[in-house]
């Protein structure tokens, strides 16, 4: 088979990574911000908490109507309204004067924002030619590490001189700019395909039990837990001695998500050389590994813990929701179902590791964290060895 030109694919790479990053830094603007947002609107720390967990909450509500609208007004359309009315929300949020409005806006915006992340991981891989569409899915990842990472380092740095209404605008302003690149680049390759459809053959994709999505979901679940959980507790950990650090330094923590770009990058090629069980069975073993160089009671462990633990976890999950739409009989459901498990592991993972850290401290969260990857790779075992 001829070997697709570079440019059929890279622009499909470029523009789901501009999508992944404006999603993302969408739903996480606030989330530095929120001690800001509590003093001004005098909430608790609790109440404050709703302004990320409303949007998680809207994602879980959206994603099966953003899935069902998708797959018939179209996954292009879809993502571009959901991109437009964000950042309109996004902006409300901004100026909102009173509680219920900031509140309602991140609700709404977790309702909108889920059409992208129903469909974008779908429409920019199909767009590629079909043996590269799991490196674009890779890309797509990639670009919602940089964008969740890039939104809160954005908004944290413009609060700090100008409030947080002006850190909020600043992240909105890079969804903007994110969202017409994106959508205008995949666009472009959907309508060059159209125009060119692919010669020589095309892999099948066979049908495969519905057991096999059921482990890329539990994989989902079971890994962003352990993830999300570390992040969630490490912030407590480094509070007290012998590290007490203080709230600048500890935000800075979430620039170890930038291990994560770069091996979520890598994990394209690896599936096709390697195979997806082998691959999330390697982030799974990075993870463990992460997990135990944080056992180490100094700064330098930590950082060191945390970018392993980083590359591994988006590893893993490079290669499950990259695979999902190959074996979904309709990607964008399969893919909805696989961003309710994430999102569930997410707030799943916050409370148990929060709980464990009261209980017995950092081994407590270690041991968690080590039993949710585990599991995660015992799912992983009945998984074909390879898939196409």
């Amino acid at each position: 088979m001829r070997e697709p030109t570079p440019d059929r694919w890279r622009l499909a790479a470029a523009g789901a990574q501009l999508l992944g990053v404006a999603v993302m830094a969408a739903i996480y603007a606030p989330q530095p911000l929120l001690a800001a947002i509590a003093r001004e609107f005098g909430r608790s720390a609790f109440e404050a908490n709703l302004v990320v967990s409303m949007t998680t909450l809207g994602i879980a509500v959206g994603v099966f109507p953003a899935a069902w609208l998708a797959e018939r007004a179209g996954r292009g359309a879809v993502i571009a309204a959901s991109l437009g009315v964000g950042v309109v929300l996004t902006a409300l949020t901004a100026s909102a004067t009173e509680w219920p409005v900031l509140v309602a806006s991140r609700l709404l915006a977790g309702v909108v924002l889920s059409g992208v992340l129903v469909s974008a991981l779908v429409w920019s891989s199909e767009a590629a030619p079909a043996m590269r569409r799991r490196r674009v899915a890779a890309m797509y990842v990639a670009g919602t590490t940089a964008g969740g990472m890039a939104g809160r380092i954005v908004a944290g740095v413009v609060a700090e001189w100008w409030g947080w209404r002006a850190g909020v605008i600043a992240v909105d302003a890079l969804v903007l700019a994110a969202s017409v690149g994106g959508v205008l680049a995949v666009a472009a390759m959907v309508r060059r395909r159209r125009r060119a459809p692919e010669s020589g053959p095309v892999p099948v994709v066979r049908r495969v039990g519905r057991g096999v999505r059921a482990r890329l979901f539990v994989v989902a679940f079971a890994g962003m837990a352990a993830f999300m959980g570390v992040f969630n507790a490490i912030a407590f950990r480094v509070h007290e001695p012998p590290f007490s650090l203080g709230l600048g330094v500890t935000s800075l923590l979430f620039l170890t998500y930038a291990a994560g770009t770069v091996s979520s990058m890598r994990t394209g090629a690896l599936l096709d050389r390697i195979g997806v069980r082998t691959t999330i069975l390697l982030g799974a073993g990075i993870m463990a590994a992460g997990a135990v160089l944080l056992l180490v009671e100094h700064v330098a462990a930590v950082i060191a813990g945390l970018l392993v633990l980083a590359a591994g976890f988006f590893m893993l999950h490079t290669g499950a929701s990259a695979t999902v739409p190959s074996v979904s009989p309709r990607p964008s459901v399969g893919q909805a179902w696989y961003t309710l498990f994430y999102y569930a592991g997410s707030s799943a993972g916050a409370l148990l590791l929060g709980w464990a850290w009261d209980v017995a401290r950092w081994p407590a969260v270690t041991l968690a964290a080590m039993l949710l990857v585990g599991v995660a790779a015992l799912a992983t075992l009945g998984l074909p060895r390879r898939s196409r």
